[in-house]
Parts: structure tokens; C-alpha cells; sequence
């Protein structure tokens, strides 16, 4: 909940890390919390909570958490919403809000994904943690553009190699075990 925080949201608009951490830690957090929602509307929900964890089953939550969860946490990466959130206090709580809906969202569907699925989706989680990683590098440094411009060029290089460092381990792991788990390793 760091992104809610008065003093993270003036700390974000200075450090790209800053905002980029408390950003994850509120994805990941509403997603926990999207994971015990599912569970307890599947003991205690009436009727529509019923049909609606059905409707997640049926998809394998990948409905809910690649597609609506994913596109949200996209947009607000593209430069113009991004660089919204970092300067406009009420892009910020929208940003804040959405991140929220698709931490939440997303921990429903993670409810319903078979072993395999909950795998390439951390493995993908990570390896978009590089992707992004690698953007900034090439951004801040053979490019030296700067796309996010609320923050320094200097700062696009010290995230992406914040980046690289939590996605490496993480990647590989998952890689190995969605292997695993489809029985080729």
C-alpha cells in the first residue's frame, strides 16, 4: 500500500525507483488480496458471485489476468500516461485506483490458472521486468532519449539496472519450472 502513501507519492515524483517499487508492491499486494476475494466469494457468494467465478474457471483466469489486468498495468507505462502520473495528483490517484482494480482482478483470475499457467505468468511478470529494463537502457543510454521525461536520463539507466537484478534470478527459476510443470525437464 506504499503507493498510497503521501510521502511515496512526493518521494515518486523524484525517484523513478521510488515509484516504480511502490507501484509493484501495490500490484502485488491487491493481487493477494484479489486471491483470498476469490476464495471467499467461492464459500460465501451468492448467485452472481457464483457465475462469475465460473466465468473465471471457463477461462482459466487468464481473462482476468492477462488481458484486463495486463492492459491496464500496460497503459500506464506508455509515456504519456506515465509521465500524467508522475506530474498531475489526480492522474496519480486514478493511476493508484487502477492499479488497485488490476491487482485485485489479477489475483482473482491467478485463483483459477492451472499450475502451468501461474508459472509462464510469473516467468512473463519477470521477463517483462527485464523488457522494461532493457528499454530503459537503450533509452538512457545509446539513445540518450528520454521518454520519461519527469525524470532524468540518469535515472531510466538506475532503474533498469534495478530492474535486471530483480528479474534475473526470478526469470530463470520460472523458466526451469515451467518446464517442469509441463513435464519436459
Amino acid at each position: 500500500m506504499a503507493s498510497v502513501n503521501p510521502f511515496s507519492l512526493q518521494l515518486s515524483t523524484m525517484q523513478e525507483i521510488a515509484k516504480f517499487s511502490f507501484d509493484m508492491t501495490l500490484v502485488w499486494g491487491a493481487g493477494l488480496l484479489g486471491i483470498w476475494m476469490s476464495r471467499f466469494l467461492y464459500q460465501y457468494g451468492g448467485r452472481s458471485a457464483s457465475r462469475f467465478l465460473d466465468f473465471n474457471y471457463r477461462t482459466k483466469g487468464l481473462l482476468l489476468s492477462w488481458i484486463i489486468g495486463g492492459a491496464i498495468l500496460t497503459y500506464w507505462y506508455i509515456p504519456g500516461p506515465f509521465e500524467a502520473s508522475v506530474t498531475s495528483a489526480s492522474a496519480r490517484a486514478i493511476q493508484v485506483i487502477s492499479f488497485f482494480v488490476a491487482g485485485l482482478l489479477s489475483g482473482v483470475g491467478w485463483d483459477a490458472m492451472p499450475k502451468v499457467w501461474k508459472s509462464i505468468t510469473i516467468f512473463a511478470v519477470f521477463s517483462m521486468m527485464a523488457t522494461m529494463a532493457e528499454i530503459f537502457l537503450e533509452m538512457g543510454t545509446y539513445y540518450a532519449v528520454d521518454v520519461y521525461r519527469p525524470y532524468s536520463v540518469s535515472q531510466l539507466v538506475e532503474t533498469s539496472y534495478f530492474l535486471f537484478a530483480m528479474a534475473f534470478i526470478p526469470s530463470t527459476y520460472y523458466m526451469v519450472k515451467i518446464l517442469k510443470d509441463l513435464d519436459i525437464f
